[in-house]
């Protein structure tokens, strides 16, 4: 791009999903991902599920966001800004879920029931929401981006995260046994449902709060986006996993390899929706513009 052709078009983001912003937007996915297991595992009491939420959270998301800084020594400068960057309210989110969950471990062996443990749980669950809604609460600061200046932008990355989380919660109780099947798979029907509804409303919007909104909702639908958006968002991330879990509801055979492709399905929904959105954001340009 010329140095003055931003002034005069629209001009995509770059920082968050090219480069090393690839890195940004696997933790952004991962944090989501972990917080919605958790919160699905402690409903159904499953601690391997609390377990491989913490081991995302810990090792997947604080990983890739040691690789996108640039100074990853520096990181703790982060702790000191919560009072004006979502970032570092983020970065409080996940230390002290990364705390909590060993500490709630410990209370549920050696001091189960005590309101000590209650407290923990529910510490722990806060953190675990704030991990998954606190992504769409940093695009929405981004107010020159005008697709992500939706209060529905964190309400549709805690479902999102929630519906992975049942993705991999019905694996787990798969595999392990001891999980209701059926309120998983209800469960999941209902939140892909949610999240579909919440897709059309949100992008509905979006083209209206500006002409960088209706040029990024374009770019979503049937521009440079729309294959990883129509592919991996729609059929992948809610017409198969929906289509799996009604086919089981109804008593239809399951195989083991329905049910991994569900749960695939489900992850690669989730991170291609956040690379959609990402990649499509605009900056409106400061020359005035009708958009035909």
């Amino acid at each position: 791009m010329k140095p003055y052709e931003w002034m005069l078009k629209f001009t995509p983001q770059t920082e968050w999903i090219e480069g090393k912003g690839i890195f940004l937007w696997l933790a952004f996915y991962v944090g989501g991902l972990g917080g919605g297991l958790y919160l699905v595992a402690l409903y159904f009491d499953n601690f391997l599920g609390m377990l491989i939420s913490w081991f995302i959270v810990l090792v997947l998301k604080g990983g890739f966001h040691l690789i996108y800084l640039g100074h990853p020594i520096r990181f703790w400068r982060m702790f000191f800004r919560p009072q004006t960057s979502w970032i570092s309210r983020g970065l409080y989110f996940v230390t002290l879920f990364i705390a909590l969950v060993p500490l709630q471990f410990l209370l549920a062996y050696f001091a189960p029931g005590t309101k000590l443990e209650v407290m923990v749980k529910l510490a722990a669950l806060v953190m675990a929401v704030g991990m998954s809604i606190y992504t769409g609460l940093v695009m929405n600061y981004m107010v020159a981006i005008q697709l992500w200046n939706s209060a529905l932008l964190p309400v549709l990355f805690l479902l999102c995260g929630l519906a992975g989380g049942f993705g991999l919660m019905l694996g787990i109780g798969h595999f392990q046994g001891g999980v209701d099947i059926v309120a998983i798979e209800t469960g999941s029907i209902i939140l892909i449902t949610a999240i579909a509804a919440l897709i059309a409303i949100y992008l509905t919007s979006a083209r209206y709060v500006g002409s960088a909104g209706k040029q990024s909702v374009a770019e979503l639908l049937r521009g440079r986006v729309a294959c990883v958006f129509w592919l991996g968002v729609v059929l992948c991330g809610i017409v198969i996993p929906s289509a799996i879990s009604l086919n089981s509801l109804l008593g239809g055979n399951t195989s083991d390899a329905m049910l991994l492709t569900a749960i695939i399905c489900e992850i690669v929904g989730g991170l291609t929706l956040r690379y959609a959105l990402l990649k499509s954001g605009f900056y409106q340009p400061l020359l005035p513009i009708t958009l035909y």
